[in-house]
């Protein structure tokens, strides 16, 4: 007899993919509304451990190209969207999916709630396809959305760099400015001893300071809108600037109020890796390195914006100082599948070194020896 899969467990339900994967616990279903579920999502899903993830929005529409998806499938997730409104809030609930339907336990019964949409793979591969086949029209629309607002906010950027606080103690100093891009952890793992040696000093864009404390640095500034960084970051010590937009509207203020932090406002334009990097900048930065931080037309429209006028502006002004070190992980992985026995001298001089003061000699000899076979 044929079995039907269903999957049970608990729900954590939060309307901010970021917010709700601070509380996940491993095993639990995650349901979110997060339409493109984008790698860096994925991937923090991915760690903490779900069972499923349910979307209340389309995980991929195909409008255009993301690995979102395909990671979570990867690591065997299900993904699931819901395919009809439903109203009924499932946090904390007990709930089961089986033959693409979605139950809630009340009462010690389940309760059918809603229909539900399975991603496979081959769909996946045909989203990918449907958005190549839309890429010249989505490009277009990108490119000239971004060239239409940097214009139309040049004068309004060339003005507020003239009127960003400087901190002198930026001057002639190299700086690391870290974002939660994609496989940033990685890359901050790869560089955390040349960071420490270095001594950068480092400005974390909201919850690119958890990475930092990760690899045991503590980031020296905090920027943005406070809505994706713990409160063990915000804790530790780091100066806090709360990003403030041209309306007046600072989100990240409520949260710090809310605990008792000291901060400071910054206003700017554009987004809040703008402001990290051009505040960086004007304060006299001589060097910066970036990891994490956006670029490409599909990290953008992965948050949900269609241009990237401030941004163009702003790596426009400092791109000659500007070091982007996103991905750099990927040149070490190959140095990080070397093979067992090419670390068979090392293994040699360890069993050997301590039993004779004149196995010095041979030590040096057999190595001149072993880089000499290649």
């Amino acid at each position: 007899m044929l079995s039907i899969e269903k999957i049970k467990g608990n729900a954590f339900q939060d309307d901010k993919t970021k917010r709700l994967v601070e509380r996940l616990p491993r095993k639990s279903i995650a349901v979110v509304v997060h339409q493109d579920i984008d790698p860096v999502a994925a991937e923090k899903l991915i760690q903490c451990g779900v069972k499923a993830v349910i979307n209340f929005r389309t995980s991929m529409s195909g409008l255009f190209f993301h690995n979102g998806v395909e990671a979570l499938l990867n690591s065997n997730i299900p993904v699931f969207d819901i395919e009809e409104e439903l109203s009924v809030k499932l946090d904390g609930k007990l709930i089961m999916i089986k033959e693409n339907t979605l139950f809630l336990s009340e009462a010690g019964a389940w309760k059918e709630l809603c229909k539900v949409v399975r991603y496979s793979n081959t769909q996946v591969r045909q989203l990918k396809l449907l958005a190549k086949s839309r890429f010249p029209e989505q490009f277009k629309s990108f490119v000239g959305n971004s060239l239409y607002y940097s214009e139309k906010e040049l004068n309004l950027f060339v003005s507020e760099v003239q009127s960003l606080p400087v901190l002198r103690q930026f001057l002639d100093k190299e700086v690391l400015i870290v974002a939660r891009g994609a496989n940033y952890e990685r890359d901050l793992v790869q560089l955390k001893q040349i960071i420490k040696r270095k001594r950068l000093i480092t400005i974390a864009v909201d919850g690119g300071a958890d990475g930092l404390l990760k690899i045991g640095v503590k980031p020296d500034f905090i920027i943005g809108d406070m809505d994706s960084v713990s409160q063990k970051a915000l804790k530790s010590g780091a100066q806090l600037l709360v990003h403030t937009y041209r309306d007046g509207r600072s989100p990240g203020e409520v949260r710090i109020n809310s605990l008792g932090l000291p901060y400071k406002r910054i206003k700017f334009l554009g987004t809040s890796e703008d402001v990290a990097t051009i505040f960086a900048y004007c304060s006299g930065a001589k060097k910066l390195y970036t990891i994490g931080t956006r670029l490409g037309m599909n990290e953008f429209l992965e948050k949900g914006r269609i241009g990237m006028g401030s941004t163009l502006l702003t790596r426009m002004k400092v791109g000659h100082v500007l070091v982007d070190l996103k991905g750099i992980h990927s040149l070490f992985h190959e140095e990080r599948e070397i093979k067992t026995w090419t670390l068979l001298p090392a293994a040699v001089a360890v069993l050997f070194i301590g039993f004779s003061q004149r196995f010095e000699l041979f030590v040096s000899l057999f190595f001149q020896w072993w880089a000499g076979r290649s």
